[in-house]
């Protein structure tokens, strides 16, 4: 894994410390059953951080396509709910 992200060694437990432990999005999930990923640039390499699967491959890939927009437009989403403008 190292090679495959030039990490050096130990990089992965520092940023796994650095995170608290846990997901750098959810928060919730801890890598205990499945390690979490190592997020990165596919083009350039560049390391982000450490992600579980469903973070990693749904949010981040399926879903938002990494794209900014996405996550302004769910954050508008969930504070002013569509629904909420029909209503007077």
């Amino acid at each position: 894994m190292q090679a495959t992200y030039n990490l050096a060694p130990g990089d992965y437990e520092r940023l796994y410390a650095a995170q608290g432990g846990v997901c750098a999005l959810c928060q919730r999930a801890t890598g205990a059953s499945k390690r979490l990923a190592v997020d990165h640039d596919h083009e350039t390499g560049e390391v982000y951080g450490l992600l579980c699967q469903t973070c990693n491959y749904q949010v981040l890939g399926i879903a938002s396509r990494r794209d900014p927009q996405y996550f302004r437009r769910a954050i508008d989403y969930l504070r002013n709910p569509p629904y909420r403008r029909l209503t007077p």
